[in-house]
């Protein structure tokens, strides 16, 4: 017989409790056009038939040479040994570790992967992940409200628009005070009412902020602010300061760039840590090390689950439900076999790769670099006409860089360049005779 959980008095009762008079009004913030009746099924197919249905789709996707967009998504080298790895069945098809005595090697692997974490960023403690970059620095601007009991975030311009949107959102949720600001106008709008200053180097355009330097002002002007530094990137971390050196007190991350293909968007990985003064505020579990009472013997736990479902219940600081253990298992195979040297290499690469295409494009009439700070692999190129420089790049099997408008639409013909180690001097040049044939197109379309 079908399994149904709830009759018609049983879904009374609860639309009752929370004044909704029926199903409709419950669901009534989704936009009409993306509810659907009834899905307009095919009839299913045999393997044979299926396998070759999917062929069909798989063949019309566009594979490009060599990709110059990064925007936070980034396309870097994966060693072989990462896939081998997640793809053990006993990896791949593990769940969340509720039971510490049926889930020791998951637990270890976890655990392993916070000490790495903790180590590459000199913070103090790192939890098992959350969803991705932009839940985790809205977790970590909530985390800042419960700590400071304050209710207003300041964030300072050049965070990746969409992670602004999700702040944004959970801020909404909560009735969380929120304001972006401009460089110049930080200490004008830091008060002793602001719970925290979150801010992204290397940011949304590439640039490099000075970390030190902005702690040092934001400390001064409000001593009990939290301080909140984003990336998108990470393997930068090959080359600068971490974050620990630095005195922030939250550090967040989109650990996509740790051994995770880009596939079509996801799935991502969220890095979360945090001063160990904060250890009991933080979302997301921990898992720790311990002992046999009665013996030598060590296994794993989880030692802390600030979640709903768990003990804290309505007190928890967080309702993510996962740790994305698969995705944390492959950032952690990732940086264990490139170690600190392979790092640094990544990392120099992806810098002086960068500094060479901007240095070559800005020898080209018409074209002009519009960073005025460092920046790591990723900068504003201004064009005089950005379409066509897209369209001459995808004429050379080129992925072209994002047109930056997408989020700023008063930014026009202005694209936001990516390179890493994965970009050949052969393909640097490609896209450098792709930029010299939209200057030569768009001034004869002027004649």
């Amino acid at each position: 017989m079908d399994f149904v959980p709830h009759d018609k008095k049983t879904i009374a009762e609860m639309l009752s409790v929370i004044g909704v008079n029926d199903i409709d009004e419950l669901f009534q913030d989704i936009p009409n056009d993306l509810i659907k009746e009834k899905l307009n099924l095919p009839q299913g197919l045999s393997e044979p038939d299926l396998l070759r249905h999917m062929e069909k789709i798989s063949k019309r996707n566009k594979t490009y040479s060599s990709a110059f967009i990064g925007a936070g998504c980034y396309f870097h080298y994966i060693p072989s040994v990462v896939n081998f790895v997640i793809s053990r069945s006993e990896f791949y098809t593990s769940y969340t570790p509720y039971q510490a005595e049926a889930s020791q090697g998951y637990l270890q692997a976890i655990y392993e992967y916070q000490t790495i974490i903790s180590k590459l960023t000199q913070m103090d403690i790192a939890n098992a992940s959350m969803y991705d970059g932009s839940t985790a620095l809205a977790e970590a601007a909530i985390m800042a409200t419960l700590i400071t009991n304050k209710q207003t975030i300041l964030m300072l311009e050049g965070i990746h628009p969409e992670y602004v949107e999700v702040v944004k959102t959970y801020c909404w949720g909560q009735d969380i005070a929120f304001e972006e600001v401009s460089e110049d106008k930080i200490m004008k709008r830091l008060n002793e009412n602001v719970a925290a200053f979150l801010f992204q180097s290397p940011n949304f355009f590439g640039d490099v902020e000075d970390v030190s330097d902005l702690v040092e002002k934001v400390r001064k002007k409000a001593p009990n602010c939290l301080l909140i530094q984003a990336m998108t990137d990470p393997t930068c971390l090959g080359v600068i300061n971490p974050p620990g050196l630095t005195d922030v007190d939250i550090f967040v991350a989109e650990g996509q760039s740790f051994g995770i293909s880009p596939s079509f968007g996801g799935p991502g990985l969220g890095i979360f840590t945090a001063k160990k003064k904060f250890l009991r505020k933080i979302p997301g579990r921990l898992i720790g090390k311990t002992k046999e009472i009665n013996g030598t013997r060590e296994g794993f736990i989880l030692t802390l689950q600030a979640r709903e479902q768990h003990i804290r219940r309505e007190k928890a600081s967080s309702n993510i439900c996962t740790n994305q253990a698969l995705c944390s298992l492959a950032a952690l195979v990732y940086l264990l076999s490139m170690g600190k040297t392979g790092l640094k290499e990544i990392a120099s690469q992806n810098f002086q790769k960068a500094h060479y295409l901007k240095s070559e494009l800005s020898k080209i009439p018409g074209y002009k670099i519009l960073n005025t700070k460092p920046t790591y692999n990723e900068f504003l190129l201004s064009c005089l006409n950005v379409d066509l420089l897209i369209y001459q790049c995808k004429q050379r099997n080129l992925l072209p860089p994002l047109n930056i408008s997408k989020y700023y639409p008063k930014m026009k013909n202005i694209a936001l360049v990516c390179v890493t180690e994965m970009n050949s001097r052969e393909s640097i040049e490609n896209f450098l005779q792709a930029a010299q044939e939209a200057i030569t197109n768009t001034k004869e379309g002027e004649k």
